[in-house]
Formats: C-alpha cells, structure tokens, sequence
C-alpha cells in the first residue's frame, strides 16, 4: 500500500508517518496543504491518501479535507480516500459518499483512532479493496434511541425492527454478513434473512442477481441509514 499523509500539524504528521512506516506501509509523501497533496499524487500515484477535515491554512479550513477528497477523485478515480475527523458526523460521511455514484473506496474515521494503528490501517486496506468505511463511534451514535419526531412514517428506519437497524448499523460500518454474524455471535444464514427483509422495507428490490447488485444494495441502504441519522442531528 503507497500512501500519502495530508495533515498540518508537523508533530502529528510525523507520528503519523513513522507509525505507519513501522508497520510497514509505504508512505510516498506528506503535505500540509491541498496544493501539495495534489502535487504529490501528481507525482507518486498513491493507492491510498490520508486526509486531515481541517487544515488550517486552507482558505475554509474547516471541511478542507474533504474538498482536497473531492479533487482528487476527480482527478485520480482510482485513488481511495480516507478522512480523519476530530468529531465525524453524518454529513461529512454523506458528502464522502456523494463524491461518485455509486459511493466506493471512500472513510471516515475519528482522527483519536490515530491510537490505534491497526485500525487505521485496516481502514486503509478496505478502502483501497473499494469499500466504504464508517467510523464504529459514528454508527454507536446513530445507534442510540431516536427523537420521537423522527420514528414517523417519513422515516426509513422506522420500519425496521430494533435487530434490523442494529444489523443495518453494522453493515454501514462496511462489515461483510460473515462478520456481522461473528460480532453479534449468530448464524450467518440470519444476518443473510435479515438484511432481505432490510433490503425489502427499504425499497431496495432488484430482480438483479450478482455480487455488484448486492454491494449496491447494501451501498444504498448504508445511505438511506446515514441520511436518517443526520435528519435526528438536525
């Protein structure tokens, strides 16, 4: 895996880049500003790049990280992208996934996960294999109790039931139904029953057969979760 680090604090930067290094990862780069983040994706065709939300020194510093994102999409498709946020919420993981139709090889991850390195780097793998990772405090979030103005007809979810939103949680993080069966200690054959009927009171049905319709499926039921979840922060 070649990697490019885009952060601006040079003290975090530097861990950063001597952890990863550590483990292993090749870290071709590592830029302060969006400017020298293209250039070095210019120059050294990363399979991955790491991104900073805030940057500082960028004109709107507050969501730059995802602005360099969607550059560099536009410019380099095959490139997976991973952003760290202090505080990730809903809406900077909904404009991750609105930077191509279908959503793929995007993250968002909480910048304290810098502690664990292992998790960052398995962020990184699956999002270089194409996949979609959402930060595990992000989903606890969305997991807790909704307003009771949002339990209405109007939203999705409410048609689930508390076992399907809780799987449905899982699958938005990017776990595959092998893994969702492990975590919660089931058989896989009713993670597979579940997600159906999910798929079913979603409105996600397809006579499409294959392995690309059911990443969509689950790609589209991880938007109409997320979108939910940022209706309840509103």
């Amino acid at each position: 895996m070649r990697v490019i680090v885009v952060e601006d604090d040079p003290m975090l930067r530097a861990t950063f880049v001597t952890a990863l290094t550590h483990l292993g990862v090749e870290v071709a780069g590592s830029a302060e500003t969006a400017d020298h983040a293209l250039a070095l994706v210019d120059e050294h065709a990363p399979d991955v790049v790491t991104l900073d939300l805030r940057l500082a020194k960028e004109p709107e510093p507050a969501d730059a990280g995802l602005r360099i994102a969607e550059r560099v999409r536009a410019r380099y498709p095959e490139v997976a992208l991973l952003v760290l946020a202090g505080s990730p919420k809903v809406a900077h993981a909904e404009k991750l996934m609105a930077l191509e139709e279908p959503p793929r090889a995007v993250g968002l991850m909480a910048k304290d996960s810098l502690g664990d390195m292992e998790l960052i780097t398995d962020a990184m793998s699956r999002v270089v294999k194409g996949q979609i990772v959402i930060d595990p405090q992000l989903v606890r979030q969305l997991l807790s109790p909704r307003p009771a103005r949002t339990t209405s007809a109007a939203d999705p979810l409410a048609r689930l039931t508390p076992r399907e939103r809780e799987i449905l949680a899982l699958v938005a993080t990017g776990l595959s139904n092998l893994a969702i069966a492990q975590k919660l200690s089931c058989a896989l054959s009713n993670v597979e029953r579940n997600l159906t009927t999910i798929f079913h009171k979603l409105g996600l049905v397809s006579a499409d057969a294959g392995e690309q319709r059911s990443l969509n499926r689950r790609v589209l039921a991880t938007l109409i979760y997320l979108r939910a979840g940022n209706q309840s922060e509103r």
